[in-house]
């Protein structure tokens, strides 16, 4: 994919899979998924990000994963440094290795959250140089610690945020490019 030398940074992305209907559920009941929808909204989002500057990556599929797509949960970026992720539900730790190998292949230093930590990048949301992370059914206290240890030398203040009733911290919040967060 040919992308403007005036890149401003680079976005990880994930082909949805043909499982993404299967993918797991938590917090809202089941609805049925337009897998073909899917694929169109996909289309639209790699489509605005090119438009916004940013130069896409994209990281092999992961078929047999349904929520693969949701590349975001396998790592946390924060400068060069690419954290990755243990993911707090078991059937989401296959999709971690093929975007750890491809950050490797780029360039990215990597880390790991190891057992007995999880962490999902869905938990953490960045406004400058503050990384706020969910506490939740995803994201454990080791995690939010070993998270911490790993940014706080790159300049990283990391807060914890309790939660409940939501799935990950940025199902509830979001940063605005100003520093607003809203929710």
């Amino acid at each position: 994919m040919n992308v403007p030398n005036t890149a401003i940074g680079s976005a990880l992305v994930r082909r949805p899979g043909p499982r993404l209907a299967e993918g797991i559920v938590t917090h809202i009941d089941r609805t049925p998924v337009d897998v073909g929808l899917a694929y169109t909204q996909w289309d639209r989002y790699v489509e605005a990000l090119i438009a916004s500057g940013w130069e896409i990556v994209e990281v092999p599929p992961a078929d047999e994963c349904p929520d693969a797509v949701f590349v975001e949960d396998t790592v946390v970026m924060f400068g060069d440094l690419a954290v990755i992720a243990n993911p707090g539900a078991d059937a989401r730790k296959p999709e971690v290795s093929m975007v750890e190998r491809l950050l490797e292949r780029i360039g990215y230093a990597t880390t790991h959250i190891v057992p007995p930590a999880t962490l999902d990048g869905g938990d953490v949301l960045k406004v400058g140089d503050t990384v706020y992370v969910g506490r939740g059914g995803r994201t454990n206290p080791e995690g939010i610690r070993q998270l911490r240890r790993a940014l706080e030398p790159q300049g990283a203040n990391v807060v914890a945020v309790p939660l409940d009733r939501v799935l990950h911290l940025k199902s509830a919040v979001t940063a605005l490019p100003d520093g607003t967060v809203i929710g």
